[in-house]
This record gives C-alpha cells, structure tokens and sequence, in this order.
C-alpha cells in the first residue's frame, strides 16, 4: 500500500496481520470440490424418511401431473411452471433450480409404474 488513492498499489497503509489456524484456510486447503460434495448416508436416509412421511408439495404434484399429461414438450412446461410459479413462495425461482426440481419428479413418476408391476407380479405369483 501506498497511501495513494488510485493506481495498482492504491490504499491506506496498515501493517499486515499474521494468519493463524483458520476454518477458512483449512477451507482452502481442502479444495472446493471436496469441502461441497454431496450428502453423507445419513442425510439421504433422513430425507428419505420425511418424504416418506410427509409426501409431496402441491407445486411437486401439480409438476408430476405436467409431465404425466404430456401434450408438447411436457418438459419444458413444467421447468416454466417450477421456475414461475414456485418464486411466490420461495421455492426455486431459477431455472437450474427448476430443472433439478423437474428431473427429480420424474424420477419419481418413473418409479411409480415399476413398484405397480413389482406389485402385480408377487400376488400374481401367490394366487
């Protein structure tokens, strides 16, 4: 620092701080992708268990209806949908965020017609 106003060493002159152990550091240490990896098994466990529990928002079922509806391009209809109508209430409001939201749906839409067969197929087999 220079004292001067402007230029590239611009600034009010101060004497630098020693740096110590810091939770930042170590953040830096680590590297990003491993400081924000994904949820441990314990998080999975206990989100699987609240939606089991719970079950699905409004919007989310109102999305699993778009997509189930098809029409043209069912996809797009519902990350409009996800990204416009969830902004009132704090939901997603952004479009990478409505996409996450949509693919997980359909995973879930997905996973609805194998459990029904699964279902089927074992009081088929004991009749």
């Amino acid at each position: 620092m220079s004292g001067i106003a402007v230029g590239a060493n611009k600034g009010f002159i101060v004497t630098k701080r020693p740096l110590y152990k810091s939770s930042r550091k170590w953040f830096e240490a680590k590297g990003a992708k491993e400081a924000k990896k994904q949820p441990g098994m314990r998080v999975k466990v206990v989100r699987s268990v609240v939606r089991q529990t719970v079950g699905f928002a409004p919007y989310e079922r109102r999305i699993m209806e778009i997509l189930k509806g098809g029409g043209g391009n069912p996809q797009k209809r519902a990350w409009r949908f996800a990204k416009n109508r969830c902004r009132d209430n704090h939901q997603l409001g952004t479009h990478s965020r409505a996409k996450k939201k949509v693919v997980e749906m359909e995973r879930v839409v997905s996973a609805v017609p194998s459990k029904k067969k699964a279902k089927k197929a074992t009081t088929a087999t004991t009749k």
